[in-house]
C-alpha cells in the first residue's frame, strides 16, 4: 500500500507545476554557479606537469644513470594522468551545465511528462529499476505519516530536489 501511494506521488510531482518550477529554479540557480571553467587551474597544472617531464626526460638522457629521472617521471605521469582524467571529468560535468542556459519550464515539463510515460509503460519489476535512478531517499514520518520524496534528477549535476510534500 505505502509502495503504490509513493508510485502515486512519484506521478503526481511529475505533473505538478510547483514541482516543474521549481526544478526550472533549481537548474538556473545550478547554472549560474557553474558558469566559470572549472578545469582551467587543471589545465595550467597538467601543462607545468608536462613541461617538468620533458625536462627530466631530458635530463635523463644525459646522466650515466637515468633511473632517478625515469622515476621522478614515472610519478609526474601518474599525476598528470589523474589530473587529466580530472579535466575530462569537470569538462563533460561543464557541458552538461551549459545546456542549462536556455532551459524553461517547458523544457523541464517535457522532460517531466516523457519520464511519467516510461513510468506508466513500465510493469511492476520494471519500475523498481526504473524509479531507483531517480529517487534518491524516502523518508516516513511515522508519527505524523508524511513522505517526503527526494529526487536525483536528470543530469548528474550535484543538485536535489524533494517533493514539496
Amino acid at each position: 500500500m505505502l509502495e503504490q501511494a509513493v508510485l502515486n506521488q512519484i506521478m503526481t510531482d511529475l505533473y505538478s507545476t510547483a514541482f516543474i518550477k521549481t526544478l526550472t529554479r533549481e537548474a538556473i540557480k545550478y547554472r549560474e554557479a557553474h558558469r566559470e571553467d572549472p578545469a582551467k587551474d587543471l589545465r595550467i597544472e597538467t601543462k607545468e606537469i608536462e613541461t617538468r617531464i620533458a625536462k627530466m626526460m631530458e635530463l635523463g638522457a644525459q646522466m650515466e644513470n637515468p633511473a632517478p629521472a625515469l622515476r621522478e617521471v614515472d610519478t609526474l605521469e601518474r599525476r598528470r594522468s589523474i589530473l587529466v582524467e580530472e579535466v575530462m571529468r569537470l569538462e563533460k560535468e561543464y557541458m552538461a551545465a551549459s545546456l542549462l542556459d536556455c532551459i524553461t519550464e517547458t523544457h523541464v515539463q517535457k522532460f517531466l511528462v516523457g519520464i511519467a510515460e516510461n513510468m506508466d509503460e513500465t510493469d511492476r519489476e520494471a519500475m523498481k529499476d526504473f524509479i531507483t535512478p531517480l529517487v534518491e531517499r524516502i523518508t516516513l514520518d511515522p508519527a505524523s505519516h508524511e513522505c517526503q520524496i527526494n529526487y536525483r534528477i536528470g543530469l548528474d549535476l550535484r543538485n536535489k530536489v524533494a517533493s514539496p510534500r
